[in-house]
This record gives structure tokens, C-alpha cells and sequence, in this order.
């Protein structure tokens, strides 16, 4: 019985070795159920499209890119046996991921990867994306109205706009997820982040939106900020480099931190009820005002938060 456990013991190795020296060279990485195994297939395809200015795509475990090209088409890379379908329809692209179904093994790491193209001086009117477990990536593109939604509450997509264009934003939710924003203009966006969510925006603009954060980060650097209200709650708000045109007003609620450093602004109204006011070197108790009248004017409002300006 023993000889049976060691040749049994060393047959496991040889195989793990086997199976993570399959892995490194790029071979198969999975295998399937199906009136018995079968090792899984994957598909790399790209189709030409007729014109398109709306775009829905649903699915799970997907990752979606959206940019210009030299024509309208669909690139699908995915498992053949549930790859994602498409279709046009009253000028609507639509691709729907299908369910893996009887996966085993490493491959429930891979995701299908959906990349669509417009051509160059096109638009989009509408994007609507309601996908899990995976990145979004839309750049290079002007969108008139952006909705992204969690296909699952609890599993959610990170999104990525580089040198992009977003005129509208209804409402976007984000959990436990990335929100990172490059080289990209965003107008009347309405955005509520939870579960330790990272927004993050680097030589953006961003005009009349709304933030609503619960147990989240915002990071704003090199920008341009006009009109933006956000709500926070346990949450940690750094914004530097920036210019701030008109109003733009912060509120905390709860634990904390507001950070601003090398900010554009003529005025600036800071309060923290219970905890403190730092403006550069020097502490001044729950509040500071410095010409509350101007035009362009930062508001700060903490419950227990410190705010610390520099």
C-alpha cells in the first residue's frame, strides 16, 4: 500500500510540473464537460460592421475595449464554445456574452475580449454597458450619453476613458472597482462609488457632475474642475494641481481626509465641525474663510474629516 502512495505522490508532482509548464508556454489552459472532457478552444475573429451610433454589450467575465480605427467592426476573442454573439439592429450594436458552461481547471481566469471600432471623425450617441468581472476601456472616442451598470452587484468591471469625450453620464455605479480617467473630457456625470472603489483623473475636465462616494477614494490631479458637487462618506478626497472655475463644493461625512495642494482658486470656504482646518502651515480650528464672495469659489464641509490645504 505504501509503494502505491509514493508512485501515486510523485505522478501528482510530475503532472502539477506538466501542467504549470503548459501554462508558461502559452497552451491550452482549460478543459470543459461535456459527455466528458474536453480541452477548450478559443476563437480570435474580427468581423466588418455596417454603421452603428448606439452600442449595448452584456456579459460576464468580459473585457470590453471601445476606440477608432479605419472601419466599423467587432473583434471577438473568446472560448469557441461560448463565445459572444452581435448583431445590428435599428442602428444599435449589441453583443451578448453567452454562460461558460462546465469549466474546470485555470481557465475560468481567462475572460472573453470584445474590442469595437468606429471608424476616425465618427461618434457614438449611446453607450451602454452592463458587464462584470473585467476592464472597460473606451478611448480615443467622443460619447454623447455613457451608462454603466454591475451585471452583479458584487462583481463588478473597472473603467478606464483615455482622451475620450462624455457629454452625459445619468448615473454610473462603481463597486468595489476603477474609475481612472486620463486626457478626457466629462459634462453632467453623475457617479455614485462604493465598497472601496478608486476614482482617480489626470489632466481631465470635468463640468457640472456629481460624486456620491461611500468608503471610496477620489484623486484628482492636473485638472480642470467646474461645478462639481460630491457627498462622501468615509471616504479620502486629494485634489492638486488643479484649476476650479465657478463653484465646486466637497462635504465629508464621517471619517476622513480632504487634501488640496497647488490649487487655481480665488476663494475658498473650509469647515470641519469636529475636526480641524490646516491651511499651510498654520491650524485654524474648524474653519477657514478667505473671499467667500468670489466667483470662483471651493467650499469644504467635514463632519469629524481634518481638511488640509497647501
Amino acid at each position: 500500500m505504501r509503494k502505491y502512495f509514493v508512485t501515486g505522490f510523485y505522478l501528482l508532482i510530475i503532472g502539477g510540473l506538466l501542467l504549470l509548464g503548459g501554462f508558461i508556454m502559452g497552451g491550452n489552459k482549460s478543459v470543459t464537460w461535456e459527455h466528458g472532457f474536453k480541452v477548450v478552444q478559443r476563437v480570435d475573429e474580427t468581423y466588418p460592421l455596417d454603421k452603428f451610433k448606439n452600442v449595448y454589450v452584456e456579459g460576464n467575465d468580459a473585457n470590453v475595449n471601445i476606440r477608432l480605427g479605419d472601419r466599423y467592426k467587432v473583434r471577438i476573442n473568446s472560448e469557441k464554445s461560448s463565445a459572444p454573439t452581435y448583431k445590428i439592429k435599428n442602428d444599435t450594436l449589441t453583443v451578448m456574452g453567452q454562460k461558460k458552461k462546465g469549466m474546470i481547471g485555470v481557465g475560468v481566469l481567462e475572460n472573453d475580449n470584445i474590442t469595437i471600432t468606429i471608424p476616425m471623425n465618427e461618434s457614438l450617441n449611446n453607450v451602454n454597458l452592463r458587464v462584470a468581472g473585467g476592464d472597460i476601456k473606451i478611448s480615443d472616442v467622443t460619447v454623447n450619453n455613457l451608462v454603466k451598470s454591475a451585471k452583479d452587484l458584487d462583481y463588478d468591471s473597472n473603467l478606464y476613458l483615455t482622451d475620450a469625450t462624455i457629454k452625459n453620464i445619468d448615473k454610473m455605479n462603481i463597486y468595489d472597482a476603477v474609475f481612472d480617467i486620463k486626457n478626457t473630457k466629462i459634462t453632467n456625470a453623475n457617479l455614485v462609488a462604493n465598497a472601496h472603489s478608486d476614482i482617480n483623473a489626470t489632466n481631465a475636465t470635468i463640468l457640472k457632475s456629481h460624486f456620491n462616494l461611500d468608503d471610496s477614494d477620489l484623486s484628482i490631479k492636473h485638472s480642470n474642475l467646474d461645478t462639481i458637487k460630491s457627498l462622501a462618506n468615509h471616504s479620502k478626497i486629494s485634489v492638486s494641481k488643479t484649476t476650479m472655475m465657478n463653484r465646486n463644493e466637497f462635504k465629508i461625512f464621517g471619517s476622513g481626509h480632504f487634501n488640496g495642494s497647488s490649487l487655481t482658486v480665488d476663494g475658498l470656504n473650509l469647515t470641519s465641525n469636529n475636526g480641524y482646518v490646516r491651511y499651510f502651515d498654520k491650524k485654524y480650528g474648524n474653519s477657514y474663510q478667505n473671499r467667500t464672495d468670489a466667483k470662483n469659489l471651493l467650499v469644504v464641509q467635514t463632519n469629524k474629516a481634518p481638511i488640509t490645504i497647501k
